[in-house]
C-alpha cells in the first residue's frame, strides 16, 4: 500500500519536475533568434504540466517555479520576436529607400524637389553654356542625404538625357539649389530647350 502511494506521489511530482525543466530550457532558448520558436512551445508545455501538478497537489514549489518560467519564456519569446520583426522591417525600409524603391513615398513625405527652367545657349567656340536649377528641401526632422535622378524627355516622350542631384547631409527642413545638365551637346541643345523634366528616382539615406 505504501509502495503504491509512493509511486503515485512520484508520478504526480513528475509533472512538476517536467514543468520546471521545460521552463528552464524555454527561458534559456527564448533569447536566441530562431531557436526561440521552440521556447514558445516549451513554455506552453511547462505551463500545462505545472497546472496539472498544482491540481494534483504535488511538488507545489517546483510546479509554481515551472509555471512562472513557462509564462516568462512565452512572454519573452513573443516580445523579442515582435521587436526583431520591427527592426528587420526598418532595415528593409532603409534599404528600399537607399535603393530608390520608395520614390513616391519619399517624394510624398520626406523631400520636396522643385525643378526650375532649363537655360542653354551656344557660347564661344560652339560650346554649350547650360544649366537646370533644382531646389531640394529636406522635409524631415533629421539630417538626410538624397540622390535624385532627373530625366529630360522630348515632346514625343523619348528620353534625351538624364542627370543626378546629389544632396548630401541636408539639414532638417533645409533647402539647397543644385545645377544639373551643365554638360549638354550642341546637337541636343534645341531639344533640351523644349524638353520636359521629370523626377525618375529618389534615394534617401
Amino acid at each position: 500500500m505504501d509502495e503504491d502511494f509512493k509511486d503515485l506521489k512520484e508520478k504526480r511530482s513528475g509533472f512538476a519536475t517536467a514543468a520546471l525543466v521545460l521552463g528552464i530550457i524555454g527561458i534559456c532558448l527564448s533569447f536566441i533568434p530562431i531557436l526561440n520558436n521552440a521556447s514558445f512551445f516549451l513554455g506552453i508545455l511547462a505551463v500545462i504540466f505545472a497546472i496539472v501538478a498544482l491540481i494534483k497537489k504535488a511538488s507545489k514549489g517546483k510546479a509554481i517555479a515551472g509555471l512562472i518560467l513557462g509564462i516568462l519564456s512565452v512572454v519573452i519569446t513573443l516580445s523579442l520576436q515582435s521587436s526583431w520583426a520591427e527592426s528587420l522591417d526598418k532595415v528593409s525600409d532603409d534599404l528600399d529607400n537607399a535603393a530608390g524603391n520608395n520614390t513616391e513615398e519619399i517624394l510624398g513625405k520626406d523631400v520636396d524637389v522643385s525643378i526650375g527652367t532649363f537655360e542653354g545657349s551656344l557660347g564661344d567656340y560652339g560650346l554649350v553654356d547650360s544649366k537646370l536649377t533644382v531646389t531640394v528641401t529636406n522635409k524631415t526632422d533629421d539630417v538626410k542625404s538624397f540622390t535624385i535622378q532627373i530625366e529630360a524627355v522630348d515632346v514625343n516622350g523619348s528620353r534625351i538625357d538624364t542627370d543626378y542631384v546629389y544632396a548630401n547631409s541636408l539639414g532638417a527642413n533645409q533647402s539647397q539649389d543644385f545645377d544639373i545638365f551643365t554638360y549638354v551637346s550642341s546637337e541636343d541643345l534645341e531639344a533640351m530647350q523644349n524638353a520636359t523634366f521629370n523626377v525618375v528616382e529618389v534615394s534617401m539615406y
